[in-house]
């Protein structure tokens, strides 16, 4: 690819002075307030701007002008956030190309552009002017996740809506299991430029402990649950953790049905057994998690149970909406503050001895915000206050039909998708996957179109 346009900076002087200083002058001088010796003084414009301006010998604005116009800039704007909203995100070099495309297609040449190639400048000052786009790290997410529908989602909120009607918030609990590795994550230092690979010393490994947590709608959190990978439990892996905390052991390090039931009547049941009236319990399908005594629990104690849509967790779960996220940023900080002090240094990894010390600070910092971002995960859910809403506007609109009009800008990012799309061994798959969701996008940004019309 061509080396990007560099401006020749340092040979002229730049403007010191911003538009609505210069309408201002304008007005002034228009309007006989002062003079434009006056005006150059006051304002910190030169009279010979002021000159050129009144005499329009040059209308245009103040440094570099704009490429494109407004429309093709709004169009490349909707298209950029449609396709990031149905899952093709583009980066900026994926919309410089597009952009390169696009003038090919066009049969336009721009000098200011090497090979019609944007160069670092213009997409800076391209999301300069669009400050509604921004550059973000993207999650990644396996297909399956991608093909939850609206239909999966209205059937869950009809059930959903049956079990939590007339439901107190407090009688609300949504339950998940995450994992706290040793691994502290990587740190911002000071080091010297054009130093390529700086590092620092840390012990990690891929140890990690499983955790289960529990919490109902109002914000309430239980204490949490710990299971260590392990054929025995000690008790020195037990002290000085969590107030009312529990701890257990499996093989493999995860929940089992022997360690899901025992949470369950060991930390859930007695706390619902408290409650007025029906309670409700939110939770995934995993086979570990059902079995025939929970099951026959809940129906003697007057609990429901509902069972989240496969593969839509990420949408659908409270917790992961909005509590494991800033719990594990915290919890990076707490095992970096410890494996940089002391003798923790030159220790492999985490003892099973320290975790439930270190897991105590973390409960004991989440206590701060946790309740708050615990009410924000079933509010972003839709379960309280119910609305199903809050799911379906992060899907994508399936009730739109493929649109034989085509324009410049969708064929660019139509190629552009199919080129980074392209499966020889599910190529036919993959084109129809782009050309729908082109379809959707093209239909969005022309109501947008419409609209500004």
């Amino acid at each position: 690819m061509p080396q990007n346009y560099k401006p020749n900076r340092g040979k002229r002087k730049y403007v010191t002075y911003t538009l609505e200083q210069l309408d201002n002058a304008l007005k002034d001088l228009k309007n006989g307030l002062i003079t434009q010796r006056q005006a150059a003084l006051k304002y910190n414009i030169p009279r010979s701007t002021l000159k050129n301006k009144i005499k329009q010998t040059y209308s245009k604005k103040y440094g570099g002008q704009q490429i494109f116009t407004s429309k093709e800039e709004d169009m490349f704007k909707a298209y950029a956030i449609k396709s990031s909203e149905f899952g093709f995100p583009i980066d900026k070099y994926d919309l410089r190309c597009i952009v390169k495309w696009y003038l090919e297609k066009k049969g336009v040449v721009i000098p200011q552009f090497k090979n019609n190639f944007p160069g670092g400048d213009w997409i800076r000052s391209f999301l300069k002017r669009n400050p509604e786009l921004t550059v973000r790290f993207a999650s990644n997410i396996k297909r399956k996740r991608a093909e939850i529908g609206t239909t999966v989602i209205d059937n869950y909120f009809i059930n959903l809506s049956n079990e939590i009607s007339n439901i107190s918030p407090d009688n609300i609990w949504n339950y998940d299991e995450t994992n706290l590795s040793d691994d502290p994550g990587k740190k911002k230092i000071l080091t010297k430029r054009g130093y390529k690979y700086p590092e620092r010393i840390v012990n990690s490994t891929k140890t990690s402990f499983s955790v289960m947590f529990c919490g109902n709608a109002n914000g309430e959190l239980l204490p949490p649950y710990v299971v260590y990978k392990a054929e025995s439990l000690w008790n020195t892996w037990m002290e000085h953790g969590p107030p009312k905390a529990r701890y257990n052991r499996s093989k493999s390090g995860w929940f089992d049905s022997t360690c899901f039931e025992d949470w369950f009547f060991s930390l859930l049941l007695p706390r619902l057994k408290k409650a007025q009236g029906r309670s409700v319990i939110i939770g995934d399908n995993i086979s570990s998690h059902l079995s025939i005594a929970v099951l026959d629990a809940c129906q003697s104690n007057n609990i429901g149970f509902v069972a989240l849509p496969a593969n839509s967790t990420h949408l659908t779960q409270p917790l992961d909406v909005a509590y494991f996220r800033p719990m594990k940023i915290n919890w990076r900080k707490i095992l970096c503050e410890w494996k940089e002090k002391g003798k923790e240094r030159r220790v492999a990894s985490l003892p099973k001895d320290e975790f439930p010390r270190l897991l105590d600070r973390l409960i004991t910092n989440l206590n701060e915000h946790g309740n708050d971002n615990l009410r924000a995960g079933f509010r972003k859910t839709g379960i309280f206050p119910l609305d199903k809403s809050q799911v379906l506007s992060r899907l994508p609109c399936c009730n739109v039909g493929l649109d034989s009009t085509t324009d410049l800008v969708s064929q660019s990012f139509l190629d552009h998708l199919c080129k980074s799309l392209d499966d020889p061994s599910d190529g036919s798959k993959n084109q129809s996957d782009v050309r729908y969701v082109l379809s959707q996008v093209k239909t969005y940004v022309q109501q947008i179109y419409y609209l500004v019309l």
